[in-house]
């Protein structure tokens, strides 16, 4: 019996780690060892407190990596936001620091939330980091998209955002980073008299910093353009000017007349509009 338990758990290397894996997740090793179960849900309600000076007022969302709530600092009543991650999505902290320390390289760039402190606590009996950053008033992209007549904005306002986008990832680049997973979730908008706050939030750590990670920024950036005119079913009835930036998401297309976020927003400064643009 003891060396068929030994061949079933060294075999091979996948063998022994779906064994372990299939025993922890069932909250069990097979030496009797007990685990935790995996946390894949923190589902805070409103009242619970987080740390010595927080408490839980509502959900914002959640993600691959944990949960956003609007919290409240007890003693001066302020509002923040508070990403919670899953302890198997962050082991020994690792993303949440490196999210952290991000924030913290771009806080001079408007377009990034500010970052304020990071804490440790305690659900489940599960140690669970938790970043605490600014509370941003504005609605996600997607949704203030659906608002409008058809589920989509018009060219001139599709424009105003797209600008502002790229003026404000330009500022991320110049500091030599990037975010990865730009799209129209992972925007806070606001309108405000006749410009847009744009917020960027959940930036994905994609290692060191190339320049085809810049890349893929534009093309997101462009994306998010495409998407706000209401995608295929609406561009070939797009003006020329618009159909240019879009390039019909064609990935060498856009990059030869954008190689940098600089390039997309000096064009969006200077182009010449010869179409009607309402």
């Amino acid at each position: 019996m003891a060396d068929r338990e030994r061949s079933l758990r060294y075999d091979c290397r996948a063998c022994c780690w779906y064994v372990t894996r299939g025993a922890a997740e069932h909250g069990t090793m097979a030496r009797g060892t007990t685990r935790l179960k995996r946390l894949d849900d923190i589902d805070l309600q409103p009242g619970r407190k987080i740390g010595p000076r927080y408490v839980v007022e509502r959900l914002l969302g959640y993600g691959y990596e944990g949960e956003v709530y609007q919290i409240r600092e007890v003693p001066t009543g302020i509002r923040r936001a508070a990403k919670l991650y899953y302890p198997h999505r962050n082991p020994k902290d690792r993303s949440s620091i490196r999210h952290a320390q991000k924030l913290n390289s771009l806080r001079h760039c408007p377009i990034v939330l500010q970052f304020h402190h990071f804490e440790q606590i305690t659900i489940k009996k599960q140690r669970v980091g938790c970043l605490i950053s600014e509370l941003c008033s504005g609605m996600p992209l997607e949704h203030w998209i659906k608002q409008h007549t058809g589920k989509r904005i018009r060219p001139f306002r599709a424009l105003m955002v797209l600008y502002h986008l790229a003026r404000g990832i330009e500022a991320i680049h110049a500091l030599r980073e990037y975010h990865a997973d730009v799209h129209t979730e992972n925007i806070l908008i606001q309108p405000i008299g006749v410009r847009f706050e744009l917020k960027l939030i959940d930036f994905y750590d994609w290692g060191r910093m190339t320049r085809y990670k810049q890349q893929m920024d534009i093309l997101d950036t462009v994306r998010v353009f495409y998407d706000c005119l209401g995608g295929a079913k609406h561009y070939s009835a797009q003006p020329p000017e618009v159909r240019y930036i879009c390039a019909g998401l064609k990935r060498g297309l856009i990059l030869s007349r954008f190689p940098t976020m600089s390039a997309l927003r000096q064009h969006l400064e200077q182009f010449e509009w010869r179409s009607t643009l309402a």
